[in-house]
């Protein structure tokens, strides 16, 4: 396997305070008063395009991913965020050997307490070269890491379940199947046995659990499954980003899938990005990335908008392209990607970058 061995916190300085942002573009906005938006952080030009967030139980801090994809001289890397909200170095994330680069995306921590990270290779080079890495955790902190599973066209979202990751790949790319997407499985022996190879060839790779096909939109987007989460009867969701509809995966007890049906398909809704669970209510925090919005999806299957507002640069906490929402404690935590795609409602990157937080009453 590959190793790259932990970056030396010294060799790159961020600028790392929470500041409050001056100025900001007006927006027209749309929710309850208690729910507007407000900075959580923001972030220097080295986590210039924020991705992925998980939260690390046993220290209470949220890891989180940096593709950089809008200005890719600084290069893919992780940080953290303190119980304080103090943000420091974690880990700089190993380079592709062909394409130099590296686009840390979703993450999730293990059950061997490792942290599992989709590298997203998709905006590099399209003919599979997206991995998932494992960066190894020592004391709480990151070591090195192994390159576990090779072949994905763009490996997004990442979230564990007992002895399994489960990992979305948002386009196949395949001619016969446009718009097609899916959720790949593999086990933590498998890995441990050595780096998995997957597939190429279409949908004929075994770890492939699930698939979806994008339906024409009005942004002619064909981006596929997107954001993962897991309520808590072990029913597995994704999102569509193409055409904004929300699936449910349900298992048997041996794990194997018994049903994937579209359970959410809202003209409120036309983007599904991150989706978060709260375990506690079974409440899905839904980010829509064209909308500048978050949905919640109750228990019942009812879809409620939380927050909604028009195109903004972010420096005041308004959202700018959501892509990712994490609860913690009673804060609602919102990662803005601000990658500009066609039909957003954002309509360009800009130089703030940043983190919103809802105070949620419950």
């Amino acid at each position: 396997m590959r190793r790259h061995t932990a970056w030396k916190q010294s060799a790159v300085v961020l600028m790392l305070a929470a500041l409050v942002a001056l100025g900001g573009c007006e927006a027209a906005d749309t929710g309850p008063a208690g729910a507007k938006p407000t900075l959580f952080l923001s972030l220097p030009d080295e986590c210039n395009t924020p991705d992925g967030m998980t939260l690390d139980t046993k220290t209470g801090d949220i890891i989180l991913s940096c593709p950089n994809f809008n200005d890719t001289k600084f290069p893919g890397i992780l940080v953290k965020i303190d119980p304080r909200n103090k943000m420091t170095p974690y880990f700089n994330m190993p380079v592709h050997p062909e394409t130099k680069k590296a686009g840390p995306m979703g993450l999730d921590f293990g059950p061997d307490g490792n942290l599992y990270v989709a590298d997203n290779q998709y905006f590099n080079d399209k003919d599979h070269k997206s991995r998932l890495i494992r960066v190894n955790i020592k004391d709480s902190k990151p070591v090195d890491a192994d390159v576990v599973v090779e072949g994905f066209k763009l490996s997004n979202a990442v979230i564990w379940k007992g002895n399994n990751v489960y990992v979305s790949d948002t386009f196949f790319d395949l001619e016969d199947k446009p718009g097609a997407s899916g959720i790949y499985c593999i086990s933590l022996d498998e890995m441990n046995a050595g780096c998995v190879k997957l597939n190429p060839k279409g949908t004929a790779d075994p770890h492939l659990i699930a698939t979806f096909i994008t339906v024409p939109n009005h942004r002619n987007d064909l981006g596929g499954a997107d954001g993962l989460t897991f309520d808590s009867k072990g029913n597995l969701y994704t999102g569509n980003f193409g055409d904004g509809v929300l699936s449910k995966i349900t298992f048997d007890s041996d794990g194997k899938v018994t049903s994937n049906e579209v359970i959410v398909k809202d003209k409120a809704m036309p983007c599904v990005d991150g989706i978060f669970c709260d375990l506690e209510t079974d409440e899905i925090y839904i980010t829509d990335s064209e909308n500048n919005a978050i949905h919640v999806l109750s228990p019942d299957g009812a879809l409620s908008t939380l927050w909604e507002n028009d195109d903004t640069d972010g420096s005041d906490g308004l959202l700018d392209q959501p892509c990712e929402a994490l609860k913690r404690g009673k804060e609602l935590i919102i990662v803005c990607f601000d990658m500009s795609f066609p039909g957003l409602k954002n309509s360009a990157y800009d130089e703030h970058h940043t983190l919103s937080v809802i105070q949620l009453d419950k």
